[in-house]
This record gives structure tokens, sequence and C-alpha cells, in this order.
């Protein structure tokens, strides 16, 4: 168990977003894939909805266990306070050969119709290491700062509530390869996106989305308050 270091503090306040390298176990991640394999959502193989799987907290006992690890909550607790309480979380799942996007968007579009928050972040963590090959996350960094953007809706992919490119600047977005077992977390208002899986093998990452515990509702059941305000 950590906390986020000075410097990643840092670099999650400036550029919307840090990576944590091996916080998790290999064999971990393992046990999570054989959990999802028999129990995963069928993935929608089209459509606004396509290869995700949602409430994935209360999918099982050890979907459950992983949202609620202590190391997570150490980790982002001088982010997300005070208290921490989970908004939502989801499985994104890139099959082979998806052509799949989802499209630049900020996570904020979604959620501030259910209920704003001055701190809410996510945490992306991939089941397989991630590449361009794979799908793997883009990042605009610092783009947090510039606060809710007006969004378009798109009519193929996923993410569809997504940043006009003819409008914002994506010159500076960059691709964040990441080792299995690392962490990503970024702030709700990051602007983020994904490519096509154009590899043989399946693609997962395992989402939560946390907020501060004086935030008094989430994603419906989803929302449950793990660390009150003392």
């Amino acid at each position: 168990m950590r906390k986020l270091t000075i410097e990643e503090k840092n670099h999650y306040d400036e550029f919307g977003y840090v990576v944590v390298p091996d916080l998790f176990q290999k064999e971990e991640l393992s046990g999570m894939n054989e959990e999802l394999d028999g129990c995963e959502a069928p993935p929608q193989s089209s459509g606004e909805h396509e290869g995700f799987t949602y409430q994935l907290a209360m999918l099982t006992d050890k979907t459950k266990h992983f949202a609620h690890d202590e190391r997570i909550l150490t980790l982002i607790e001088d982010i997300v306070k005070p208290g921490i309480a989970i908004f939502s979380s989801k499985l994104l799942t890139k099959l082979p050969h998806s052509p799949s996007v989802c499209h630049w968007h900020q996570d904020d579009a979604y959620y501030t119709e259910v209920v704003n928050s001055d701190t809410r972040m996510s945490i992306w963590v991939p089941l397989q290491d991630t590449d361009e090959k794979n799908g793997c996350l883009w990042i605009v960094p610092g783009s947090h700062k510039q606060g809710l953007q007006p969004y378009k809706i798109q009519n193929n992919g996923t993410c569809r509530k997504a940043l006009d490119e003819e409008e914002v600047d994506l010159s500076k977005a960059e691709p964040v390869p990441m080792k299995a077992g690392s962490i990503l977390l970024f702030n709700a208002l990051t602007w983020h996106s994904s490519k096509g899986n154009e590899t043989d093998q399946v693609r997962r990452a395992f989402i939560v989305s946390y907020q501060e515990a004086t935030v008094p509702v989430g994603r419906g059941k989803q929302h449950i308050v793990l660390r009150p305000v003392s």
C-alpha cells in the first residue's frame, strides 16, 4: 500500500493524469481474466455500448473486491476528498481485430448529467499489456484545465458524446502504453480516446470512477461510500 509521491501528484495536477506502475501482481490480473471469462456479459458487437460491461463492481465478489481495494483507495486519497465513493464502474473489452474507436471525450460530459463533483476521477487498469496496436488510451495532457467542453453526438464508434475535433486542439495528444499491473489515474475532465485492436488477443480495461463522499449520489445503485468523511 502506498500513496502518490509528490512527483506523481504534481503530474496528475498539471497534466490531468498519472500512471503508477506495478500496483498489482500479474497473478491477480490472471485471476481477474479467468473470472471475467466465466461471467462477463457478452460485449455488444456494434453501437455506442460495443465492448462495455457495466456495473462491473457489482458483477461478482472478485470484481467488487477489486473496485474496493485499499491499495487503490490509498493511492487516490490525496485526489478524491473528503472521503471516497464509487460513482460507477465498467469493463471495456476490445475484441481481436475490432476496428471500434472510443471518440475523444470527457467523462464529465456523461457524469454531470447525474451530479457535479469537484474531485471526480477514474482509474483505468489494463488486464493485458496495452500499446498503440491493441487500443491503449490516448490523452491530451493538461486538457482538464479547460473545463467541460461542448460535445456533438457521433453516429459510430463508442463514447459518442464526442469533442468536436474541428473546435479543439488535439495536436498534443499522446498514447499512454501501459504494462499489465500498472494503473492510470485521470481527471473526469481530461480529454481521452482509444483506437481499435489490431492484434489477435483480447484487450480488457477495468475502469472505476470515484468521487468525494460528500456528493450524495452516483450512477444509481452503483454509488457506494467506501471511505466516509471522518
